[in-house]
């Protein structure tokens, strides 16, 4: 036994009854209107995340018991890191400073809705490498005060880094 309203009879039924009821006047609900999207979520932490996730590297490559603290190593990363800052970080910067600034070719829809598209992706273009910058500038920042702990020999800087992703 079927119940009402199921099966093809009650698809049939759905579609031939009687149409939906509008809204009652004042209940604040719009005949067909879709609710409003969400909010977007907030902006990423990108020195956060940054400096995380060069502690969870560090305490990744330290966690077995033979490894060894390498300056010259450590040196080397920090430098190409700190030379992609200066010179590819920079490049793009300033190659990107137009690419939110475009002026549409004409005065009509076409051109308008073009020209809207391409300086929002040009925007949100500068946006991505404003915080590539800031997540690498943590993640060398990061890498410097390990480096620094275990130059000064700071065995509790040192173990509290080891710790980073570990579960208690």
């Amino acid at each position: 036994m079927t119940r009402p309203g199921s099966g093809p009879q009650g698809v049939y039924d759905q579609i031939n009854g009687p149409s939906p009821q509008t809204p009652p006047q004042g209940s604040g609900l719009i005949q067909g209107a879709a609710a409003a999207p969400p909010p977007p979520p907030p902006p990423p932490d990108y020195r956060n995340l940054g400096a995380g996730q060069a502690k969870a590297d560090f305490a990744a490559a330290s966690a077995n018991g033979g490894w060894e603290f390498d300056p010259e190593a450590m040196d080397n990363v920090i430098k190409s890191l700190e030379d992609c800052l200066k010179d590819d970080f920079r490049l793009a910067q300033n190659e990107s400073v137009w690419l939110d600034q475009i002026k549409p070719p004409g005065d009509e829809v076409g051109s308008q809705g073009y020209t809207a598209a391409a300086n929002k992706s040009g925007t949100e273009y500068k946006s991505f490498l404003q915080g590539a910058e800031l997540y690498t500038r943590a993640y060398v920042d990061t890498l410097i005060q390990i480096r620094t702990a275990y130059q000064e020999q700071d065995q509790a800087a040192i173990d509290a880094l080891r710790q980073i992703g570990k579960i208690d």
